[in-house]
């Protein structure tokens, strides 16, 4: 049996070579088969290396985008807004950098007037981002009827000028001063002398702003007090 099949395809294969254009036929169908089959493997290598680009590029992309995220973030981190008004020639918003002092965003609002009350303004101290800050006006119209004690913005001296007027003055007045006014105890006289310590109050309603005096506990003192 498998002889006969042997002979069957040697005989054919004869045939095949003794007829030329047969011959050539065959060879040409697969001649275009081969060149097929190699456009098409070429044809699957461009598409992948052309997928991997656009991969490669979109990632590019991506960690650009988070690059100049990060970048911005700590761009917006080292930027700081402060409110500054009262006593000062250009009073408004000024945006600075971390480590700035009031003196120098006094000087980028133009500087202070004459008539800017300091005494009771650190001038060195560091400003901070959302801070609100208020240069005090000078009050030419005060009596000062004591020159021996100058309280300072600490809270220390138990007497000030306007004090011994029969007024606790809310920007120089100590503790105890402090604590003379109705319904100020301790706890919150020590919340003003915080407060102060970046503040000042330009105005007597400025002292609701301090944590636990409401309008109600203003209304007792806003004939006791002054700026």
């Amino acid at each position: 049996m498998s002889n006969n099949v042997v002979e069957k395809i040697r005989s054919f294969l004869e045939d095949v070579i003794r007829d030329r254009k047969t011959l050539i036929k065959i060879l040409s169908i697969i001649l275009i088969l081969l060149t097929a089959l190699i456009f098409r493997m070429h044809s699957s290598a461009a598409d992948s290396r052309i997928i991997e680009a656009e991969d490669a590029k979109a990632s590019s992309a991506e960690e650009a985008d988070e690059g100049g995220s990060e970048v911005e973030n700590d761009e917006a981190a080292q930027v700081l807004y402060v409110d500054i008004g009262g006593a000062v020639k250009k009073a408004g918003v000024y945006k600075v950098g971390p480590g700035t002092r009031l003196y120098e965003v006094i000087e980028m609002a133009g500087g202070l007037r004459d008539d800017a009350d300091t005494n009771s303004v650190n001038q060195a101290a560091f400003v901070e981002d959302g801070q609100k800050i208020i240069i005090p006006v000078r009050n030419d119209d005060a009596v000062d009827t004591d020159l021996g004690s100058i309280p300072d913005n600490s809270g220390t001296s138990s007497q000030s000028n306007a004090g011994s007027a029969g007024f606790v003055n809310i920007n120089t007045a100590g503790r105890d001063e402090l604590m003379s006014l109705n319904g100020i105890g301790d706890v919150l006289a020590d919340r003003i002398i915080e407060y102060r310590k970046s503040n000042v109050f330009s105005k007597k309603e400025d002292i609701m702003s301090v944590n636990g005096i409401g309008a109600s506990k203003f209304d007792k003192i806003k004939d006791q007090i002054i700026i």
